[in-house]
């Protein structure tokens, strides 16, 4: 449901999905400008909670001048440049000594004003009118200051507003310069990445070649570059393979199409059909549409079962098979001898795995001589199954070529030139292989892992 209303969405309001990853870069680099320049003003009037502290501090500190202790604070002036002033006197060790007469309870100690250490960060905003500051006296007597300090407030308000005013201005023409500078930078980046998209408009069947180069791409784009890359390189892989098949199909059937013509056309003229030869170029080419269709199927599957691990029990399909064809061996007053060992379990199909095993049976049975051996062993970490037959088997030079499509031991035998095409590609597809046996060119051996 979600999948569905996203395409709906999508359907409705096309621009939504094309938003410009040039402008969402912009908005955010905007947007971390503006934060920028309310952090500066934030911390510009900070600097005016700043100032405040150090005008009374210097205040306190020339009012206080003199004062020895608390036989001397009755000295102390209750106003100062026209504003009322309120002290409470500590000991050096925190405890109340004395508050003047305009306070109703002494302030609080903050002996933390009285050292002025540098800091990478400092905040303490003052709240309201009221600000209060600590001087030591001589002898280390504590004296909080306090006063209500609205007329050089208003005087640093306003002195910071007017720099406020001047920095807007200087800043906007730079905010403007730099969403272009940011523009530009972005131009520059993408770059590499509509040329990409060039050239990747260009992929199709004419090209199929042709991939995203990957070299001046972002980090950021490249991992989404490759997996492209590796999807297009599985599409080519399947467009390859339907050719091929397209053009076995072709070639192969053009001579049994051909016959079976000529068959239809004297059966025409004598009206007398030879039935016989008629049904057998039927079921040969069955035997071939049918073979081409599963090469084809297991061309298509090599890329689709990648990391795909399935159980088989090798065993009982290598029974299942041999007594599948035993009816055909007996026809033909062969044997088969069956050599296995139990419960043996390997990676694959057991469906894909029984069809490549009858395969190679029947290639023995058709292409071989004497009694046929199937054997099935544990070795290592491996399955290895060997068919063999007592005939001569296929010569060393000869032995791989037999695998390729439409490769035939004798020209003019009946099979079709795929079986052990087939056998190949079902036991690759398995993770195995499968090969003739270098010293028993009468042996096909399959070697599967196990799961």
């Amino acid at each position: 449901m979600p999948a569905i209303a996203d395409d709906k969405l999508t359907k409705m309001n096309p621009t939504r999905m094309r938003r410009s990853l040039r402008g969402r870069i912009l908005v955010a680099l905007l947007l971390v400008f503006a934060l920028g320049f309310g952090n500066l003003a934030i911390h510009l009037y900070g600097t005016r909670d700043e100032l405040r502290r150090a005008v009374l501090a210097i205040q306190a500190r020339a009012i206080s001048d003199g004062i020895a202790g608390a036989s001397d604070v009755g000295r102390l002036p209750l106003s100062y440049g026209g504003t009322e002033l309120a002290y409470t006197l500590f000991s050096a060790d925190g405890k109340v000594l004395w508050f003047s007469e305009n306070l109703d309870r002494p302030r609080r100690l903050r002996p933390e004003g009285l050292q002025r250490e540098s800091h990478w960060w400092r905040w303490s905003p003052v709240g309201g009118r009221i600000i209060n500051v600590p001087v030591r006296l001589a002898d280390g007597s504590i004296l909080m200051v306090r006063r209500n300090d609205l007329h050089e407030r208003e005087m640093i308000d306003d002195l910071l507003l007017d720099r406020l005013r001047q920095s807007l201005v200087i800043m906007l023409p730079l905010g403007v310069v730099s969403g272009l500078l940011i523009l530009w930078l972005l131009h520059w980046t993408l770059r590499p990445v509509r040329r990409a998209a060039r050239l990747a408009h260009g992929i199709g069947p004419n090209e199929p070649a042709r991939r995203i180069p990957l070299a001046d791409l972002p980090s950021e784009i490249h991992p989404l570059a490759e997996a492209a890359n590796s999807a297009l390189d599985r599409l080519a892989t399947a467009y390859a393979a339907e050719r091929r098949f397209v053009a076995d199909a072709a070639h192969e059937l053009r001579t049994p199409l051909t016959v079976l013509d000529l068959r239809l056309q004297d059966a025409r003229d004598s009206q007398q059909p030879n039935w016989s030869a008629l049904d057998q170029e039927m079921k040969q080419m069955r035997r071939l549409v049918t073979q081409l269709l599963e090469l084809a199927r297991q061309d298509g599957a090599s890329n689709e079962r990648h990391g795909v691990s399935r159980q088989a029990k090798v065993s009982r399909m290598a029974r299942e098979a041999v007594a599948a064809l035993l009816p055909l061996f007996e026809s033909q007053r062969r044997t088969i001898e069956l050599d296995i060992e139990d419960g043996l379990l390997c990676r694959g199909n057991v469906d894909e795995l029984r069809d490549a095993l009858t395969n190679l049976l029947e290639n023995a049975l058709m292409h071989g001589a004497g009694n046929v051996c199937l054997k099935l062993r544990r070795q290592n970490d491996t399955v290895v199954l060997d068919v063999t037959d007592q005939g001569a088997g296929v010569p060393a030079e000869n032995q791989e070529a037999m695998f390729q499509r439409f490769r035939k031991g004798q020209q003019g035998s009946g099979g079709t030139g795929l079986g052990l095409a087939i056998v190949r590609r079902i036991i690759e597809n398995a993770g195995g292989r499968v090969n003739f046996v270098a010293d028993k060119p009468s042996t096909v051996r399959i070697v599967l892992p196990i799961l």
